[in-house]
């Protein structure tokens, strides 16, 4: 079984928030016997395509796409795409090893991006 948690953000209240998720899924699959459990963790990126047509989709949203507070990242294609600065990304990651072994100790992480 897999769960995934995405988009991952540091907006307020983000890791009561995640814990909350991570506690509900625990209880939700605490009765399944020999659950061979994997986790996919990935926080919100953007890509100047993407963000073109979200805003235009949703003219007004607060989701934050300011690529002055991002890192800028060059993928494997050649093309850009903007992530969480390298310490902001430090510290959620921490936060979900952290979290993850305590409300799904059985639990693999597979995945952070």
């Amino acid at each position: 079984m897999g769960l995934t948690i995405a988009p991952i953000m540091p907006v307020e209240d983000w890791r009561d928030a995640h814990r909350g998720l991570l506690q509900a899924a625990a209880q939700q699959i605490a009765c399944i016997r020999e659950l061979d459990l994997t986790v996919e963790l990935i926080t919100h990126r953007f890509t100047p395509g993407s963000k073109s047509v979200l805003t235009g989709w949703y003219p007004g949203s607060g989701l934050d796409m300011d690529e002055s507070t991002r890192a800028r990242k060059t993928t494997k294609f050649n093309t850009v795409k903007y992530v969480y600065t390298p310490d902001v990304m430090k510290e959620m990651r921490a936060f979900f090893e952290e979290a993850v072994s305590e409300y799904l100790p059985a639990a693999r992480v597979l995945y952070w991006t």
